[in-house]
This record gives structure tokens, C-alpha cells and sequence, in this order.
């Protein structure tokens, strides 16, 4: 399977269409438009281009609950390096802290029930070709940092206090260094351009079966609920990726990553083994001009040299199918609904089957814009020997606190933790803190 998707890796990023249209220039050579949330293949607010994107959109904001911004001395300094450094060598930076307190009603005995981190994104875009055009090239690089404030993390309480399959706050774990080189690739290509590739270090769950409605930093917590596990994806990975949009509406995605990547380092090319997939995005019934694709994803994956699990891969071969399906239910885009559903085969992926569906409301008072309620429910049945299936009901309010920070209040309500058997149900209570610039 590895050679047929190598070629259309090949194919994807060597079809350039002809007669696509081109975005309005300004006299600078850039883009003349409002920013925007991104739409299409890989549009995960995770992925280094997305973030640069939610800076600006985030710097746009004007409504907040207080107000007031003790921020703002920062981020003019920033918007001034910025525009300088654009100037000068066409380089941007883009900066995100995210902060999480968690708290579990139920827990193990003797194991911590509340727990802080910060989740901390450096992303930078180096324009190298064709700037300001939609096949513009540019070079990337996301240094991420994750840190603990005691002795656990949010993510470890679900995983290790609870015994939770799906964790309960997806990134707040501290690494150990704090700080790694998570992406480092070249991309060029656009939606706009008809075609997008991207070759280097890559983060493959960033990348496929994303919406910018899911996101451990501004959206849902848990695992289950940002990631599916079904799809085995690889770590963070020296490897290649593309996509050819045959309309506005429709496009095709492939890529094939190291089996072998570690996000501490770049992995074992060299062995061999690769992780591949096939994506095809439909929009299905837009209702609006920001309408997201419905994706479905085939994926086949060799065994780690070590045979050891990492990220979503259990270390051995198999292969699996995952679907996220989208659909805005009002005309103005505010109510969306999402549905996610996935197998995996041959014990490959750390879990077997798994579903979700995900319920949100944009700016429910009529007041704010940047404001979202949800609700979201998600089942898990864990490739691990000896586990049962689990659930996770989830809710949260997020909402401009202040000017440019946006603070979420989450409840969780986890039944039947996979690894624990002594206790049936736990409470999480969960307030997020996130700013971008």
C-alpha cells in the first residue's frame, strides 16, 4: 500500500490547476481580506498556519465581559515587531497560552483529584515564494511547551486518578524538556490555489479529520472528544502531506509518515516504517460561505521498530476507518452539529471503536460573537485487554472574559472509566484561560 500512496503524494503536490481564481492583492502583495477561520484540509486551530490565522481573527475581537485588557501593552509589541519583521524578511510570529485547572470529584486512592498546566504554542511562517499569493511557499516551525503547576497535570488526573480511556483534558500534561521543536516543514499551496502540500516534520493528528469547531484549546477537553483514536495516527514526524481540491466543495488528501516519529526527536526514517493515509472532505449541504467539510479517512500503518505505543498508535500494524461528519443547521452558521464515528483493525490504534456527537451554539446572547455554548457526548471501547466501555458527557461555556482572553467553564460527567472498576461515575469540573497574539 505504501508505493500507491507515495505516488499520489507525488500527484497531489506536483498538480498545480490552471485558471484558479486569485485572491484580491493589495498594493503590498498581500491579501486584501478580513481574516478568516480556516476551512478545508487540516483546519485544526492546532496546526502551526491555523494558529497565525486565529491570531489575527482572536486580535479582531471587540466584545468582552470586562472591560478591560492588561494585555494590551504585550500585544502591541508584538503587532509592532510583527509588522517589522514582515517588512524586513517576511517573517511572522504567533504566540498562545493556554491554562487549565481541573478538578474530579472520584478519583483512586491516593491519587492527586485536581491539577494546572499551561499549554504554550511558539509558531513562526517564513514566506519564501510567491508572497501574498494563494501558491505562496513558506517554511514553519511550532515550538510547543507544556508545564505542571505541582506534581499533575489535568491530563494525568483523567488518565492515571480516574482511569479514564479518553482522558479528560487533552495536552495539559507537562513534557519533560518543557519545550520541543513539535513541527518544522515547508508548505505551499492554498484552498484557494486549487492545491496544498507540506513536507517535513508534521503532526498527522493536526492534520487529518480536523475541524475548527474541535479543539483541546478552545473548544472540548477530553481526548475522546478533540481526537480520534481510532485513526492510529502517528507522532509528530518527518514525512509529506497534500491535498487537491476538485471544487469549492470537494477534495482528496493523502499523506505517509514515519511509523517510527517521536515528537522528542525526528523518529527512524530509515526503518521503513510508515503510517499512510487517504482523506476525502465534502461539503454536504452548506448553509453558509464558512460551512466545514465532512471527512472520512482510510489509514494503514506498519509496526514501530520498538513496538511500543505512542500518541494514538498502539506499536503494531493495522489499519482502521474514521468519519467526522459536519453540518451548520441554521443560515447563519451559528448552530453546527457534528457527528465522529471509528473502527480500527488488528489492535493497531488505542482504541478500537469509538463515536461522538457534538452540539454548538455561536454568540447564544446576541451579544459578544466570539462566545460558544456546547454540549458533547462521546463512547469509547479501548484496544487495552481487560477494559470496559466507557462514556464521557461534556458541556462548557466559553467566552471573551476580557479584551483578547477568553475564559471556558467545562463540566464533565465520566461513566464507567475503562480501567477503574470501583467506582462508576465521576464529576470534572474545568476552568480554561486562553489568549492569542
Amino acid at each position: 500500500m505504501s508505493k500507491p500512496l507515495a505516488g499520489l503524494c507525488f500527484c497531489l503536490v506536483m498538480m498545480a490547476p490552471s485558471g484558479m481564481a486569485q485572491a484580491q492583492q493589495g498594493a503590498d502583495g498581500a491579501a486584501a481580506a478580513k481574516p478568516q477561520e480556516p476551512v478545508g484540509f487540516a483546519d485544526s486551530r492546532e496546526d502551526p498556519n491555523n494558529t497565525l490565522k486565529y491570531a489575527e481573527v482572536h486580535a479582531a475581537q471587540t466584545d468582552e465581559l470586562i472591560p478591560f485588557s492588561p494585555l494590551q501593552p504585550l500585544r502591541d509589541s508584538s503587532k509592532a515587531f510583527n509588522e517589522q519583521m514582515e517588512r524586513a524578511a517576511h517573517i511572522k510570529f504567533g504566540y498562545a497560552f493556554h491554562t487549565l485547572y481541573q478538578r474530579a470529584s472520584k478519583v483512586r486512592p491516593g491519587t492527586d483529584d485536581s491539577g494546572i498546566a499551561t499549554d504554550f504554542d511558539f509558531t513562526g511562517r517564513w514566506a519564501l515564494v510567491r508572497r501574498g499569493q494563494p501558491t505562496q511557499g513558506a517554511l514553519f516551525f511550532h515550538v510547543e511547551g507544556r508545564w505542571d503547576y505541582g506534581t499533575t497535570g489535568p491530563l494525568i488526573i483523567g488518565l492515571a486518578s480516574i482511569g479514564t480511556a479518553g482522558g479528560t483534558a487533552n495536552t495539559y500534561a507537562a513534557y519533560n524538556p518543557a519545550f520541543l521543536l513539535r513541527n518544522l516543514y515547508y508548505r505551499q499551496g492554498s484552498a484557494e490555489a486549487g492545491w496544498v502540500f507540506r513536507i517535513g516534520k508534521i503532526t498527522p493528528g493536526a492534520i487529518f479529520l480536523t475541524s475548527r469547531h474541535i479543539s483541546p484549546n478552545a473548544t472540548y477537553l477530553p481526548i475522546a472528544g478533540t481526537g480520534l483514536f481510532t485513526a492510529g495516527f502517528a507522532d509528530s514526524g518527518l514525512g509529506i502531506v497534500g491535498a487537491r481540491y476538485l471544487s469549492d466543495r470537494v477534495y482528496i488528501g493523502a499523506g505517509i509518515i514515519d511509523a517510527n516519529a517521536d515528537r522528542y526527536n525526528f523518529g527512524d526514517l530509515g526503518a521503513g516504517d510508515f503510517y499512510k493515509a487517504v482523506e476525502l472532505g465534502v461539503k454536504i449541504a452548506p448553509l453558509t460561505e464558512k460551512a466545514g467539510f465532512s471527512k472520512v479517512l482510510l489509514w494503514q500503518t506498519d509496526a514501530r521498530k520498538d513496538g511500543q505505543p505512542i500518541n494514538a498508535m498502539t506499536g503494531k500494524s493495522g489499519w482502521g476507518v474514521s468519519l467526522l461528519a459536519e453540518q451548520e443547521l441554521t443560515h447563519d452558521g451559528r448552530l453546527v452539529l457534528l457527528g465522529r464515528y471509528g473502527r480500527s483493525f488488528d489492535k493497531a490504534a488505542a482504541y478500537d471503536q469509538q463515536a461522538g456527537v457534538h452540539l454548538l451554539y455561536y454568540d447564544p446572547f446576541d451579544r459578544m460573537g466570539d462566545d460558544v455554548v456546547s454540549t458533547a457526548f462521546n463512547w469509547i471501547d479501548s484496544a487495552d485487554e481487560g477494559t470496559r466501555d466507557e462514556y464521557n458527557w461534556e458541556t462548557f461555556y466559553r467566552f471573551p472574559l476580557l479584551r483578547h482572553l477568553d475564559a471556558t467553564l467545562s463540566y464533565q460527567a465520566v461513566f464507567d472509566p475503562a480501567s477503574e472498576t470501583s467506582f462508576d461515575f465521576s464529576s470534572v469540573f474545568s476552568l480554561r484561560l486562553t489568549t492569542v497574539f
